[in-house]
């Protein structure tokens, strides 16, 4: 890696103010290792391109990055190379409410997607870190609370635009949902973390505000009734659940189901819910304030088995903390103290096709 002259040389090709930058002074969501790693701003599709193909010349490892928010999750520690944040190329380029799509940047945020959105009662249906970038929401795949009902990210994504690793510029997908006969290589990128591309455009699938939001929850006397609950309303009962969250406290567990549609059908699913479980209206959302060491990911089919394993744990180790959203198939733990535990956990997780995030 030749870094000094790939500086130099960039700054020959790039007549602009304030491409380098540092992770600690934008202050991206990272851990402390990456702080002074430096940052590359290019502020075009152009300057992007000159510095991929430059990166090849001088054989420099780029890492693509938005906020941050999700990079630690599939991407390790590395040695060398730079940061490429596309956080300057952050414009919507196109909003058509009709058609219920949007084409913007990948450097824009969720929550200025949001924005836009609102005026027209029109949404993303990810409600992911307001802080996270679509571009770097597409290259996890990223989704968010409510995945139970709007999956993940790579479901909105209807074209995109990007640059390969050569440094050409590509560009698949369009306005339409089917409007190409080979490959949906828009897809391949969501998930891929940067791999085969900088994501530089994407446009995206929106949706209509929902008539009605509605949040319920009862209360699990001990791991037994909570997995009968858990398994009955996600698998059983046909309800419009957007997710099933819950924690662990001094009176059991208390769950957490919310709901999204039409104002009389959720109203017939609360009667339900209140008959067979003995869902209520909250009168406070319960809020958790643990710091998790790792997050379980687990397919939905095999979630129940996963939180069945790490309740029998549980009990042998009562001081660990368990939490969790059984729509999105995560279970969230803080063992400080019993790192001894770790093995089993990772045990539990390769056995039922699961992942782990190691938090701390």
């Amino acid at each position: 890696m030749d870094y000094i002259n790939f500086c130099q040389r960039l700054q020959q090709e790039i007549k602009t103010e304030n491409l380098v930058s540092t992770a600690l002074e934008m202050g991206l969501n990272l851990s402390r290792e990456y702080e002074a790693k430096d940052v590359l701003l290019p502020q075009d599709t152009e300057q992007l391109m000159i510095i991929v193909k430059t990166a090849n010349q001088y054989r420099v490892p780029l890492y693509p990055i938005g906020n941050g928010t999700r990079f630690a999750q599939g991407v390790k520690p590395f040695p060398e190379g730079i940061f490429v944040s596309l956080k300057k190329m952050n414009n919507c380029i196109e909003y058509r409410p009709n058609n219920m799509n949007i084409e913007v940047e990948a450097g824009i945020t969720v929550s200025q997607i949001q924005k836009i959105l609102a005026k027209d009662n029109i949404y993303f249906p990810i409600d992911s870190n307001d802080r996270s970038t679509i571009g770097g929401l597409i290259a996890a795949n990223g989704y968010g609370r409510k995945k139970f009902l709007h999956k993940t990210t790579r479901f909105y994504v209807m074209g995109m635009e990007f640059v390969s690793p050569r440094g050409e510029l590509i560009k698949v997908g369009g306005r339409t949902i089917k409007n190409v006969s080979s490959y949906d290589l828009h897809q391949l990128l969501a998930g891929s973390w940067g791999v085969f591309g900088i994501i530089t455009k994407a446009i995206l699938k929106v949706k209509p505000k929902p008539e009605k939001e509605l949040v319920l929850e009862t209360t699990a006397k001990d791991g037994t009734e909570l997995l009968k609950v858990l398994e009955r309303v996600l698998f059983s009962e046909k309800i419009n659940l957007a997710s099933l969250t819950f924690e662990q406290s001094h009176w059991g567990f208390p769950v957490r189901a919310e709901l999204e549609g039409f104002a009389q059908t959720l109203q017939e699913q609360q009667e339900m819910l209140e008959n067979e479980y003995g869902f209520r209206v909250p009168e406070g959302f319960f809020t958790t304030q643990s710091k998790e060491n790792i997050t379980i990911a687990l397919p939905l089919k095999n979630y129940i088995k996963g939180l069945e394993k790490i309740l029998e744990l549980k009990q042998k180790k009562p001081q660990l903390n368990i939490r969790g959203n059984a729509g999105s198939g995560l279970i969230y733990l803080n063992f400080s103290g019993i790192e001894s535990i770790i093995e089993k956990i990772k045990d539990i997780a390769n056995t039922l096709e699961g992942d782990l995030v190691f938090e701390n």
